[in-house]
């Protein structure tokens, strides 16, 4: 007990001191040797040294005493807990990715920046223990989402860390702040989702363990955003009151607004009649004396064959949305009966359920292709053949639209690209892009749990699974127009040019 006691306090005094003191990094690395030789037999301090040598690199700045935390951890991975190598090497690369930054330019490091890549992968392999590792890892990895204008994709993280720990104040806090974002991006901004984010951070400060978590800046910063809305809210005498869902809405309009799947900027809850609405529409920009297309004469063909692509893209996404729905509450058993589908009797089954189940995957994983076909159309100086075109999500990953990004220096735009970047082999959406590979161009089994067998994962996969990988494509293809939607606003001249809303059309999803 002394021997833990002694390290503790060590520790403590050595942590203190960096967190007080610039030291030379030669310095640290004398007291760090000093400790490995004092505790060279404390199984303790060889489990938890590395994570106290990461916050002092974060501390003092230094990336060289990040790195050797980094050889540290891959050293001894072998030897430490699964799920604690995965959240100290995730936070490490995290703490490195942010000294990585360019101090001058943070906007054009962003878009080069591997570090928080690698991080995001690491934080998204820890998995819920009683250290509380997952909420530590998933509300760190909202923050890269954030840092790369993925807030819609940051406030799905943070109602994860919600989900699971309904008193961690950071996801409240972190949550509240995104929401805060988005409400002044949205065309209309909304009283009701303010007030939304006040409540959340009401709750982050009232978190005792938010100051040993997040640290002073985040409280204090948390504190401000609060006396900044109540500020808002007194200066025009606003009262909150609650609103529900009328009684008379349907299962379905439960179900699309329980799982955030109206394509509006209302985030799942409801505030009004729009909430149940699709209200997304682009507001393109044309040049003020662009040739009219012969079919309406009232826009170029470039803005038609964008109006047109987006049409698709919400029919195909409201169209996945309802088959959804049908796949999780229709009784399938007696329509397969019925109809004879084919049973292979292989312990893969193939079923009406599945069969909706696998289209509605292809159907959204489409919306990301079209999202990417507009987007190039769009930014395109010359008139591109729409029959010709071969033009896939992964455009968003190519050298043009990476210019493109650092010439609009938009946070929007670089969403989408960090966003296809994760979708590429190794990235943590990969899988997601290998299941509708093997929908659209192979097959894909899904197994019932007592047959199924992780060597054959790469074509057979169980049904929670595929549901899951269903849930989280609504997030993505979401976001992606979402990212979109606002990232085309403010990227032209608006003395030479002249925003096309399509009146004629807009109303057509509400």
């Amino acid at each position: 007990m002394m021997k833990i006691d002694e390290l503790n306090k060590d520790y403590l005094l050595l942590s203190e001191l960096s967190q007080k003191s610039k030291l030379s990094d030669e310095e640290i690395f004398r007291r760090i040797g000093e400790l490995d030789t004092k505790y060279k037999d404390s199984d303790s301090h060889f489990l938890s040294f590395e994570g106290l040598i990461s916050n002092i690199g974060s501390d003092q700045k230094s990336i060289p005493i990040l790195n050797h935390a980094l050889k540290r951890l891959r050293d001894k991975k072998e030897s430490l807990d699964q799920n604690k190598f995965y959240y100290d090497f995730g936070n490490t690369l995290f703490s490195k990715a942010s000294l990585e930054l360019s101090a001058v330019d943070d906007f054009e490091s962003l878009v080069d920046l591997k570090t928080y890549r690698e991080s995001g992968k690491y934080f998204l392999k820890v998995k819920k223990d009683r250290y509380g590792h997952f909420e530590r890892a998933r509300t760190n990895l909202a923050i890269i989402y954030e840092r790369y204008g993925r807030n819609y994709e940051a406030i799905n993280a943070f109602d994860q860390v919600i989900t699971v720990s309904p008193d961690f104040g950071m996801a409240y806090g972190g949550k509240a702040v995104s929401l805060e974002y988005y409400t002044r991006l949205a065309p209309q901004q909304s009283l009701h989702l303010i007030n939304i984010s006040y409540n959340l951070l009401l709750k982050a400060l009232a978190d005792n363990s938010l100051l040993e978590i997040g640290g002073r800046s985040s409280f204090e910063y948390y504190e401000h955003k609060k006396e900044q809305i109540e500020s808002i809210f007194e200066s025009i005498e606003y009262s909150p009151v609650e609103i529900n869902p009328p009684k008379s809405i349907s299962k379905y309009q439960k179900f699309i607004l329980s799982n955030n799947l109206f394509l509006n900027y209302d985030f799942g809850y409801y505030y009004d009649k729009d909430s149940l609405c699709d209200n997304f529409f682009p507001n393109l920009i044309e040049k003020i004396n662009e040739e009219r297309f012969e079919k309406t004469q009232i826009m170029s063909k470039k803005t038609y064959f964008c109006f047109q692509t987006f049409n698709q893209l919400l029919e195909d996404f409201t169209t996945a949305r309802y088959n959804f729905f049908q796949s999780l509450n229709l009784k399938h058993k007696k329509i397969d009966s019925r109809v004879k589908y084919i049973c292979t009797l292989d312990y893969t089954q193939h079923s009406l359920k599945y069969g909706i189940l696998k289209s509605v995957f292809a159907a959204l994983y489409n919306c990301l292709d079209k999202i990417a076909n507009i987007t190039k159309f769009y930014f395109s100086d010359e008139e591109i053949d729409q029959n010709k075109i071969e033009i896939y999500f992964d455009w968003f990953t190519k050298d043009d639209f990476k210019n493109l990004v650092k010439e609009k220096r938009n946070f929007q735009l670089l969403a989408l690209y960090s966003l296809a970047i994760d979708m590429k082999s190794g990235g943590p959406y990969y899988h997601l892009n290998r299941i509708r590979n093997r929908i659209t161009h192979s097959f894909l089994n899904i197994n019932i749990d007592i047959g199924f067998d992780e060597k054959y994962s790469n074509f057979e996969v169980t049904e929670d699974y595929l549901i899951s990988g269903i849930h989280d494509l609504f997030v993505i293809v979401k976001a992606a127009i979402m990212y979109f939607l606002i990232g085309i606003r403010n990227t032209s001249d608006p003395e030479k040019t002249m925003p096309m809303y399509a009146t004629m059309e807009y109303d057509i999803y509400k």
